[in-house]
């Protein structure tokens, strides 16, 4: 009877613990440490994508005044994303964004230096010696479930990949699952959704390691949180099972 208290008491704590291995990312198999070995995962180029929100930079040089007449850059001025998207293009269902002077101009399915480059060259016709920068307004990744901080997270590079999502998110929370994260995708339409083992350095060389504008990140949480085991008064169990125990042998001993 004592050894069976004892054996509770002992799977009863221990399951109130998180061990290393749920907690740690990237796990090493065996002793083996692969620290410096390499992962071929080249970040691809941003396409332009229906409804994708752009916001343009025009400036040129006057021939009379050869000063760069720059009417503001995205980096500068301290302005919100809700700003940009006030002063940006959005792409529309069929591709295209409607410029000043220029009109219609198809962008869909290039890079942002491909049409920056275009723009350019079609507002020679206007100025002199233009220059052109285009960069992406309000791309973003939503991030839920069970990490410190959930939401909607804007980013101003080009690509992002997993562990800086869950950075902006404050981690993932103690009772969440790092092998089961669920990444769901929209592209054309369609909805995709895949799991992915944040344990596992096959994460590197997968389609989701980098996520796209738009992407949700959802967090699960792990068994023992689902079946409530966290909110176990383990000081009660402990009291109870060693006040048992001291029963038991005040028992025994007469």
């Amino acid at each position: 009877m004592r050894k069976i208290l004892i054996l509770s008491l002992i799977i009863a704590l221990s399951s109130g613990c998180m061990t290393r291995r749920q907690m740690a990312y990237v796990q090493d198999k065996g002793k083996k440490k692969d620290l410096g070995v390499e992962f071929l995962n080249e970040q691809k180029r941003a396409l332009i994508q229906t409804f994708d929100e752009l916001y343009i930079n025009v400036s040129s040089f006057s021939e009379d005044n050869p000063e760069l007449l720059a009417p503001g850059d995205i980096r500068t001025g301290g302005r919100s994303s809700t700003d940009y998207s006030l002063i940006s293009y959005q792409v529309d269902e069929d591709g295209y964004i409607d410029l000043p002077l220029l009109g219609k101009v198809h962008v869909a399915g290039k890079t942002v230096d491909q049409v920056a480059k275009e723009i350019q060259e079609e507002l020679k016709s206007y100025f002199y010696a233009p220059s052109v920068k285009v960069s992406f307004v309000n791309k973003n990744v939503t991030v839920i479930g069970m990490v410190e901080r959930p939401g909607r997270y804007f980013y101003s590079g080009e690509n992002i990949n997993i562990f800086q999502a869950l950075g902006l998110a404050g981690d993932i929370g103690e009772y969440g699952d790092r092998k089961r994260v669920v990444i769901i995708r929209e592209s054309n339409g369609r909805i995709r959704k895949n799991r992915v083992d944040l344990t596992d350095k096959s994460l590197f060389i997968s389609d989701f390691f980098y996520l796209k504008s738009g992407d949700v990140v959802y967090v699960e949480p792990l068994n023992r949180r689902i079946w409530g085991i966290n909110s176990v008064p383990f000081s009660l169990i402990l009291s109870a099972a060693t006040t048992s125990l001291l029963i038991i042998d005040y028992v025994q001993g007469d």
